[in-house]
């Protein structure tokens, strides 16, 4: 401390001296001759925005000699900010602006001004101005599909028509609808630009030659603000599926009205072969199959009723395999010589069994006890404490018949999730537990693997949930 006060004091005298002339003049900036203004390119002298909603104000700044400052001001959202580029030691000739800003909740629904004025080292300026829109469209249009569904494959006994339907809607307007398939030339296309439409039901025919082949549609659906959203859907022209389902039910509502599960994939085994494993829970369950998840229509095939020996390929003649007794059943099919066999059979697979009982050290509870089945997830609002809690697991009732079949009834609602997963008290994740081969579309449960299934219920709905460990399928339907 004494030898601060020391060098002040001899600082001191010899500025009184004269000996340093040293001065703190806040004035001491560098004069610029400057003859030119600055150059302000922006990215957007338009932005369409909404309340709330983080706008970016872009562009690019140049001067020849040196960016001092931007400023950027609204007085009616009380911006009024500058932005230092250069100083008199460091010089900026180009300064790449970037600047986000939140618009404010109480902004009015009109045109808002932004100006942003640029200062060079000479203090010469230039600005530009920014209108703001309150009528930003951020919401997609919604393109709903439903035919062709994807992986249909057809026949080519002759030309082939593909028929095209879909709704289309947007919560502004519609901006413009495209069809497409490239390898046959198909291309339609609608511009609802100045209509002020908000939905649209599109019907139309596509026409594939009598050749073996496959065609990629692909469809494209925008709105007036540029929202674009597409869908792509692969149709074969073909005598071998890829895909073959079980269905237990007679009518084309029952196919689509589940959440999923219905109908049930099958296996399959070669071209044109597949085999199915089915559990009938009564006498005289009735079955057909189908290459389509949403229609029994263009391809069904079942009993023909000229041969009660072949298969039929017919949606409107062919008649259920009917199953004689309760239990499980195999089927295989051929679909080249339409020929099928039936055969029950009992499985002898392991089946899940609960461990409830505490083991005598109380170190290991969490890995020996195993609760009883249950669904772990949420969207259920009968059941408001069960949010991927284990410990409140929403227990399964077992069939008493079958150890491998377990069965729920519950209310759905919102954005519904879950596993099947078995109940611990402490929160542990026990095995075996269940997944499914798809979020959004599942067809089939994997153990200890596979995606918790993701879906949205909009209605609270009632639904029943079966689960059969040893086909691993499960199916969601409605219960009335």
């Amino acid at each position: 401390m004494k030898k601060n006060v020391f060098s002040c004091m001899m600082l001191s005298t010899l500025l009184l001296l004269g000996i340093i002339n040293w001065g703190c003049d806040d004035n001491n900036e560098k004069t610029w001759s400057v003859d030119s203004d600055p150059v302000l390119e922006l990215k957007a002298a338009e932005i369409h925005s909404e309340q709330g909603r983080t706008i970016k104000i872009e562009g690019v700044v140049k001067d020849e000699v040196g960016i001092k400052s931007i400023n950027l001001n609204i007085d009616d959202w009380y911006l009024d900010r500058d932005i230092r580029v250069s100083a008199n030691d460091s010089l900026v000739k180009e300064y790449d602006l970037w600047y986000d800003f939140k618009v404010p909740k109480d902004a009015a629904d009109q045109e808002h001004t932004i100006q942003i004025t640029v200062y060079n080292m000479g203090d010469r300026s230039v600005s530009e101005t920014v209108s703001v829109y309150m009528d930003g469209d951020f919401v997609s249009p919604v393109l709903d599909l439903q035919n062709p569904v994807d992986g249909l494959t057809l026949a080519p006994e002759g030309e082939i028509p593909v028929e095209i339907y879909a709704l289309l809607s947007d919560s502004r307007q519609l901006g413009y609808f495209v069809a497409k398939e490239s390898s046959i030339n198909f291309y339609d296309s609608i511009s609802f630009m100045g209509t002020g439409a908000l939905s649209f039901e599109y019907n139309s025919t596509a026409t594939l030659p009598a050749e073996i082949g496959e065609y990629n549609f692909e469809f494209v659906l925008a709105d007036s603000a540029g929202n674009v959203v597409g869908e792509s859907r692969l149709v074969k022209a073909s005598y071998d599926f890829d895909k073959l389902y079980l269905a237990d039910v007679e009518t084309d509502e029952e196919l689509t009205s589940d959440l999923f599960g219905v109908p049930m994939l099958i296996s399959k085994t070669a071209p044109y072969n597949f085999e199915a494993k089915y559990y009938s829970e009564a006498p005289g369950t009735k079955v057909r199959f189908i290459p389509q998840t949403t229609s029994f229509k263009p391809h069904c095939y079942g009993v023909d009723p000229e041969d009660p020996s072949k298969l039929i390929n017919d949606s409107e003649t062919a008649l259920p395999i009917v199953l004689d007794g309760k239990g499980y059943y195999r089927i295989t099919l051929n679909l080249e010589n339409l020929s099928y066999e039936v055969e029950s059979y009992e499985p002898e697979d392991w089946y899940f069994e609960p461990k409830m009982e505490y083991p005598d050290d109380d170190s290991y509870i969490e890995t020996e006890y195993v609760g009883k089945l249950g669904l772990v997830g949420k969207g259920f609002p009968e059941y408001p404490d069960q949010n991927w809690a284990t410990w409140a697991s929403i227990e399964f009732d077992r069939d008493p018949d079958n150890p491998y079949r377990f069965y729920k009834t519950l209310d759905m609602e919102g954005d519904v999730e879950f596993i099947f997963q078995p109940e611990h008290p402490w929160g542990w994740w026990p095995e075996p537990f269940w997944r499914f081969d798809s979020k959004e579309n599942p067809e089939k449960t994997v153990l200890k693997g596979g995606d918790n299934v993701a879906l949205t219920v909009p209605v609270r709905t009632t639904y029943k949930v079966t689960f059969d460990s040893h086909l691993n399928r499960a199916k969601v339907v409605p219960v009335e």
